[in-house]
């Protein structure tokens, strides 16, 4: 009898899995599986911000960035992860789960340990193209940057002085920080000489750009070029006041007008813009320096690892995502400057327009991103130029030099 009615419950089953199929959605496995073939999931990404810290519009830059690249790879995610420096230089031996990239400024590594080497993307401009590199190989390439200029109160100034040991008015720099080297910036901001007749144009003749909104278009202006020599006469070296010192209080003397300019980066020039919209602060300009140089640098680096060959691709996408147009040309948000030929997304009214151009110029300086001996180099030669003990001209080409060294040669590593 049980037997009867166990065949007979089968028998009813059968039409009603053919029912009940009608309802049902379709085994879709076969689809996902060729819809995402190849390696899905989490490409983790350390991130130092160094010199950018603070600046709430970077990560948003990042994020924008991610999430392009994330709806060309359906099914793989990008995870910044902010962390300190101590994290990222312990990395090979903290035992801690390595991540897929890192986003670090220069100096932090002292070598590409534990990364893959990158093929140099065309787009990056010429000036950018070996800051990653070790030897031969590139293991980090540039993404976004930031520079150095001159601001300075007009109320104080009818130009910005070609020097200032006589000018009747006091420049405030800020100490070196670590991602920072102000005084590395000084000396490049003051690098040139100028002609004992005095022109109408500021610095080593070049036109300043206004600092405020006036309701007039700027022109924009091409980035700095050494001035003419004279066939007749002395070229004279930009100087500093006797007894010139760094100082932590700079911005503060800066805007309460004790000081009549500054060295200044795209972030204190955003303050000095919300300042002025509150009515606060001096009123001031902006004007580029004698030489281009900055150590304002974010760079992308891939990290090694066995069975990784599959992120390895994505990551080397990830960095191609970086640079695009798209990508590049949203950095006026950040605020940070562009790495490749495409604009940065500044209008031309935009005080940090002038910050782009310069940071374009062929000659820009830049640190190693495996260099972290410079700054200690750095401050050997700028001390003999803020202790009068040297000309900033003479002394910008032994800095500019020793940035250009690779550092597996200072090392010792062939």
């Amino acid at each position: 009898m049980k037997k009867r009615l166990c065949a007979l419950c089968l028998a009813l089953l059968v039409p009603m899995a053919i029912c009940a199929a009608r309802f049902l959605p379709p085994d879709t496995r076969t689809l996902v599986a060729e819809k995402y073939a190849g390696w899905s999931g989490v490409l983790r990404l350390w991130v130092v911000e160094g010199w950018a810290e603070g600046s709430p519009g970077f990560p948003a830059w990042l994020n924008r960035c991610a999430s392009r690249f994330e709806k060309r790879h359906q099914g793989v995610y990008v995870q910044p992860r902010f962390v300190d420096a101590g994290a990222v230089a312990a990395m090979n031996d903290s035992g801690i789960p390595r991540p897929d990239m890192l986003l670090v400024p220069p100096g932090l590594l002292s070598s590409p340990e534990g990364l893959l080497p990158l093929t140099a993307p065309e787009s990056l401009r010429a000036s950018l193209a070996r800051c990653g590199a070790w030897g031969t190989a590139i293991y980090a390439v540039p993404v976004a940057m930031g520079g150095y200029l001159w601001a300075w109160n007009t109320g104080q100034l009818d130009a910005l002085p070609n020097s200032w040991r006589d000018a009747g008015a006091v420049p405030a720099a800020l100490p070196p920080e670590t991602w920072l080297h102000w005084d590395a910036a000084l000396l490049a901001l003051c690098a040139g000489r100028y002609p004992d007749a005095q022109g109408e144009t500021t610095g080593d003749g070049i036109p300043t750009l206004p600092g405020m909104d006036l309701g007039l278009a700027p022109v924009r202006t091409p980035a700095p070029t050494a001035t003419p020599v004279p066939e007749e006469g002395i070229l004279l070296p930009c100087r500093l006041p006797d007894g010139f010192q760094f100082a932590a209080d700079a911005w503060q003397q800066f805007i309460n007008g004790e000081a009549a300019a500054m060295p200044v980066t795209q972030r204190e020039v955003r303050r000095l813009q919300a300042l002025s919209d509150r009515g606060r602060g001096p009123d001031w300009k902006l004007s580029p320096g004698a030489a281009a140089f900055t150590d304002q640098l974010l760079c992308l680096a891939i990290v090694d690892g066995p069975d990784r060959d599959e992120q390895a691709a994505l990551c080397a996408e990830f960095l191609a995502t970086l640079l695009d147009d798209d990508s590049q040309k949203t950095l006026c948000r950040a605020p940070a400057f562009g790495v490749t030929l495409a604009p940065s997304g500044y209008d031309a009214a935009d005080p940090l327009s002038v910050v782009d151009d310069t940071l374009r110029d062929p000659g820009l300086r830049i640190p190693n991103c495996f260099d972290g001996k410079w700054p200690g180099a750095c401050a050997g030669i700028v001390r003999k130029f803020t202790d009068g003990a040297g000309e900033a001209w003479q002394l910008w080409p032994l800095l500019a030099d020793r940035l250009s060294e690779n550092p597996n040669i200072q090392n010792g590593i062939q």
